[in-house]
């Protein structure tokens, strides 16, 4: 099965993302996650990455993603996150290089929010780590077969735009 299905399997599955547990943060507003405004660039995936969020506006942030590897592009993501009652939910589309669509035109990859702090957004499956004004983590959750489960560390740094 190719790399991206598994991605898109793990974030559906409902795999809980690893480190210690929070309690949930009901009525978690976009504002709390505005710290993640910006264009950050970094290491993960076996490439370079860049991923930028556009600051909160009527209760949601959208951003944007790529994965370069040996100069070229493996794949972008279109990205929202967005203020539901439980919290802050993420919906990501992803594309290809020739921009045709892994998903439908009516599904996304949806993350469960989980919690909320000042340094850390925590969704089933994924969870992005504020780690100073300048830096960034996220540890993302994959599946890469049926038996083969692994958290894959994002690492970031923020770039002028």
């Amino acid at each position: 099965m190719d790399r991206r299905l598994f991605l898109i399997a793990g974030a559906a599955s409902g795999l809980s993302a690893p480190a210690a547990a929070q309690s949930p943060t009901p009525g978690a507003r976009i504002g709390d996650v505005a710290w993640m405004a910006g264009r950050w660039i970094g290491e993960g995936l076996g490439g370079t990455l860049e991923e930028t969020w556009a600051p909160p506006v009527a209760g949601m942030m959208v951003g944007h993603f790529q994965l370069v590897k040996a100069g070229r592009p493996v794949f972008y993501e279109l990205m929202q996150l967005h203020e539901t009652s439980a919290g802050v939910d993420l919906r990501v589309r992803h594309v290809n290089p020739d921009f045709t669509a892994w998903e439908d035109k009516t599904t996304s990859v949806n993350f469960a929010f989980e919690s909320v702090s000042a340094t850390e957004l925590r969704f089933r499956g994924l969870v992005f780590r504020r780690e100073g004004p300048d830096a960034m983590s996220a540890v993302l959750r994959l599946r890469y077969g049926p038996d083969d489960v692994r958290d894959e560390a994002l690492r970031y740094r923020r770039a002028p735009l």
